[in-house]
């Protein structure tokens, strides 16, 4: 099973919906969610949220032009040793604490 790697307060989250016949930038409502001014539990909420995700995401393409999914951007890790992961969710098989994180944030 895969596995969520560990985010620390250094983490920033980046939800947004994409795709779609007529992809409209407004329609996307990019969420973004710092980690640093998240109290515990809403940083393991959010965690637990992205955990959920990890069996129904996608690498790359996330399926044909007229699908919709969520873009999960992670960044994390010291400045030196930064890391990025990209996770792409359909938006059919998304979880409803994923839409949910992606409407109203934490």
């Amino acid at each position: 099973m895969k596995r969520l790697p560990e985010l620390g307060t250094d983490a920033i989250v980046r939800i947004s919906r994409q795709g779609g016949f007529a992809a409209v930038t407004a329609l996307s409502r990019p969420r973004e969610i710092d980690f640093a001014q998240c109290n515990p539990d809403q940083r393991d909420q959010v965690c637990s949220v992205l955990q959920t995700c990890l069996p129904v995401t996608t690498e790359g393409n996330a399926g044909a032009a007229d699908r919709r999914f969520y873009r999960i951007e992670l960044q994390f890790g010291q400045q030196n040793t930064q890391r990025d992961l990209v996770l792409q969710v359909p938006e059919e098989g998304a979880p409803d604490d994923l839409v949910q994180l992606w409407k109203e944030g934490t």
